[in-house]
């Protein structure tokens, strides 16, 4: 959002702008006077070494004399003080001193900081324009590119054309272009106008205009499109502004067309009727194609009169034709463009046709209409490079993708705030990539909006970079951004730094949004609440949902999500109390819970052994008006929660009770939770049925499945059982047995005495390719040690260390410190000759570190 200072500019006209120097100047001076009739005395500022060199270069000379080219100087009883470098650049530019001002300006603290202020840049500009030699100034001042606001050339533009002063007016437009300066929607305007007999100037400054158009620069485009009698222009510009727009613009267009009929003596001109006629028509086209009659679209372009049959026409064929689906169509009408009885294509035109191409995702014959819009003499928008840029973003192609911004940039198309929307939304995007998108934003003379900004946030807060997101938010709140920024940015804010655990910086959010009146959202406060209980706040997020509730304004915010998120929080801490506190509360205040809201109470009764509270809370869903049904959630919640207390048959009896209701059907991890139950309870015949059962309802095992088997089996000492379940599962379903459960089967080898076996499991594991883990070597090793097969144990732990043989794929993970001990213990200690070499030879070798349990996210329930 643009700043205060930037609005009064903006709309100050240029002679209002080029007198703030003279007000400087005034205050300046009334500043030295009372200074100097204070203190009597004089302080002279220290210059830079290039400020200096100027003023040696300005004809000082030896005597220390004064050049008439020197800064303005002040005396006062004589003492003298030197001017500002802004002061002297004006003096410069108004004695035509460009060079000399353009020395200046580079010292100035502004322009080091990015930008030529804005009392003095306007009067840059009209030099340049209005020098001798346009080439030359051009070349000089080029050292400043990029550094020039687009309000400085708004209002440059503006005085040149209120004087009539055409000339000027062209040079500040060629300028714009290497001075990488933006044209506002008034400086597009003035240009129209300034233009409005040069039909070809017009259609470039309507190309290089971003869609849609401002309807002060349509108007004028319009207005001199009617005077010109150009039908084709006036229909690109329609085409291209907003639809809230178009009926007050064509109404301009009727009333030109009419005055430039009668200024001439001549009946009104009938282009804007054409005009009409064709929008209207082209509407009827589009209508056709949203509703998939593209015969009939098809049957109104061909009926059309030819005058009616304008590009604008075409393209809302061309669109008729996408919208149906129909690619062909769209090919076979294209390529019979500018051929008799059909319109030339232009650049939508092709941008239609990229469109569909990458619909039907061929990039390359997108990239090659690219091309050839080029070939064509034709000038490539914003769309034509987006539709492939974000293409390249959804396939995680950052070379691509920046490579397609380098082709914008060398076709003089300078990336904008959709160029760096579509680029923030990667999710590969690391925090440099974010750092370099965001370096495009601030070589822009546009400020973020809020909608950019809630990009930049999201952004910030996938790639963890909180300081980038400090930064911006410092920057954007510069802008003026904070005193517009709504709830829902202030939401996204919130969500990003509580993902980064920053619960400071969460609070100074809230309050700052409370401090501004900004009235939150549900959707604000849920953001708030979830941050708060991810960062084990959830006491506080509950003080938070009173205060809300305390209030009336505010009551209607705490909904269902909110009461269900804290509860998620005490259930994590399984304070049964608290959840039913909630709970009952949430009730009392006639806020429906949900399917949602009964699962996460019901996982906080699983997880705090309180199944006995089941039965009720299955009836408050039943009795509840309206009635929750239980869905598949529900079920497994249950079924785990009595798996975990030790009640197999109650949770098998659930599982049969959902079945018979022909509600739900199981699914794996209802399965995986009633094997776990099996294996606690040593219940195997019971477990194979539950795999028959799976099998019977398509539910294909996975690896965790297999583990629970294993281990299971091992217990009941059915060890052969287990690898025939391996064996079997693995070949029915296609199912490549991993790492950890070859581990179960390990240790279900060792708990059934079976030492030897377990080795085999190991040399199986490596003929596979597979790279054992610690876990895996500390179970091997272990095991080796209590069947008293010590050789075996150093044998083990070498492999583990990626010594001996066989030797396994990858990095080797080693052992453990513990086994690493109980192993030198089995050698006869520290000091023994074999646990010494044994030690010695493992220093030097090179292991997977162990990861460590760092800050993890809030685990919530299934749902």
């Amino acid at each position: 959002m643009a700043s205060v200072v930037f609005d009064s500019i903006s709309t100050a006209n240029a002679v209002e702008l080029f007198s703030v120097v003279g007000v400087e100047v005034t205050m300046a001076c009334l500043a030295a006077m009372v200074w100097l009739t204070v203190t009597g005395t004089v302080i002279l500022p220290k210059g830079s070494k290039k400020f200096a060199q100027f003023q040696q270069n300005s004809s000082l000379t030896e005597q220390g004399k004064r050049s008439p080219r020197l800064p303005t100087i002040y005396e006062n009883g004589g003492g003298s003080e030197q001017a500002t470098p802004l002061q002297s650049a004006t003096k410069a530019l108004r004695q035509g001193r460009l060079s000399d001002a353009i020395v200046l300006m580079l010292e100035m603290p502004e322009t080091l900081a990015g930008r030529v202020p804005a009392s003095v840049a306007p009067r840059l500009l009209m030099a340049v324009a209005k020098a001798a030699n346009f080439e030359e100034a051009l070349a000089e001042v080029i050292v400043l590119s990029g550094k020039v606001e687009a309000r400085a050339l708004e209002a440059a533009i503006l005085e040149a054309s209120k004087n009539k002063d055409m000339a000027a007016c062209r040079q500040l437009q060629a300028l714009s272009g290497p001075m990488s300066i933006s044209k506002s929607s008034r400086t597009l305007e003035a240009l129209a106008r300034v233009h409005a007999s040069d039909v070809e100037m017009l259609r470039s400054l309507v190309d290089e205009a971003e869609a849609p158009l401002a309807k002060c620069f349509a108007a004028a485009v319009l207005e001199a499109c009617a005077g010109l009698r150009e039908v084709d222009l006036a229909l690109e510009v329609f085409e291209k502004v907003s639809d809230t727009d178009a009926a007050a613009l064509r109404a301009v267009t009727e009333k030109a067309s009419q005055s430039s009929g009668k200024s001439v003596g001549e009946k009104p001109s009938k282009s804007s009727k054409v005009v009409a006629a064709s929008d209207a028509l082209a509407k009827d086209v589009r209508a056709c194609g949203k509703s998939g009659n593209l015969a009939g679209a098809l049957k109104l372009f061909e009926n059309a009169d030819n005058h009616a049959k304008s590009t604008f026409l075409f393209n809302a064929v061309l669109e008729a034709c996408l919208e149906c689906g129909d690619f062909k169509k769209a090919a076979e009408y294209f390529g019979k463009a500018g051929s008799t009885g059909v319109p030339a294509a232009d650049v939508v035109s092709y941008n239609i046709m990229m469109k569909g191409c990458l619909a039907q995702g061929d990039e390359t014959k997108a990239a090659d209409l690219l091309r050839e819009i080029s070939e064509k003499g034709l000038s490539a928008s914003h769309s034509s490079y987006h539709g492939l840029l974000n293409a390249r973003v959804c396939a995680q192609d950052r070379t691509g993708a920046w490579k397609l911004v380098d082709e914008m940039r060398a076709a003089g198309v300078a990336p904008n705030m959709i160029t760096c929307s579509i680029l923030l939304k990667s999710k590969s995007n690391s925090a440099s990539e974010v750092s370099r998108i965001l370096a495009l934003v601030d070589a822009m003379d546009q400020g973020m909006d809020e909608v950019f900004f809630g990009h930049v946030v999201e952004a910030c807060a996938r790639t963890n970079s909180l300081d980038l997101l400090s930064k911006q938010t410092t920057k954007f709140a510069r802008q003026g951004g904070s005193v517009a920024l709504t709830a829902p940015s202030y939401g996204s804010m919130i969500k990003a730094y509580g993902q980064m655990w920053d619960v400071k910086r969460i609070w100074e959010l809230w309050s700052d949004m409370t401090s501004n009146n900004v009235q939150p959202t549900a959707i604000t406060l849920g953001c708030m609440v979830e941050a708060l209980v991810a960062n084990r706040r959830t006491a506080d997020a509950w003080t938070l949902a009173q205060k809300m509730l305390s209030e009336e304004s505010t009551r209607p915010l705490v909904n269902t999500v909110i009461y269900a998120t804290i509860i998620k929080g005490f259930a994590y801490m399984k304070d049964i109390g608290k959840v039913m506190v909630l709970y009952e509360q949430m009730r009392s205040h006639g806020v429906q819970a949900n399917t949602i809201t009964y699962n996460t109470v019901l996982n906080a009764f699983a997880q705090g052994g309180a199944m006995d509270r089941v039965p009720a809370l299955l009836e408050d869903m039943k009795t509840a008006k309206p009635a929750v049904e239980p869905d598949i959630v529900t079920y497994s919640t249950i079924v785990k929660g009595f798996c975990n207390s030790g009640c197999l048959d109650r949770a098998l009896q659930t599982m049969t009770e959902m079945q018979a209701s022909g509600k739900c059907v199981p699914d794996e991890m209802m399965y995986n939770s009633l094997l776990d139950g099996c294996a606690k309870e040593q219940r195997p015949d019971d477990a194979l049925k539950l795999v028959g059962d799976m099998k019977k309802n398509g539910v294909p095992p996975s690896n965790f499945t297999l583990s629970m088997l294993v281990k299971l089996m091992g217990r009941c000492k059915r060890l052969n059982q287990a690898f025939d379940l391996i064996h079997e599962i693995s070949q029915e379903y296609g199912l490549k047995v991993n790492i950890q459960v070859y581990t179960c089967l390990i240790q279900a080898c060792f708990n059934n005495r079976k030492a030897f076996k377990a080795l085999t499991v190991h040399d199986q594991i490596i003929n596979e390719g597979l790279m054992p883990d610690e876990m895996t070597y500390n179970s091997l090793v272990s095991g080796c040690i209590k069947a008293g097969l010590s050789d075996k144990a150093v044998q083990l732990t070498k492999c583990a260390y990626g010594l001996g043989l066989p030797k396994a794929k990858g990095t080797p993970p080693g052992i453990g410190e513990r086994c690493l001990g109980d192993l030198v213990s089995a050698l006869g200690g520290a000091t023994s000759n074999e646990a010494k070499a044994l030690k010695a030879e493992i220093a030097e070798c090179q292991v997977v570190p162990r990861k460590g349990c760092g800050k993890g996210s809030f685990k919530g329930t299934r749902n």
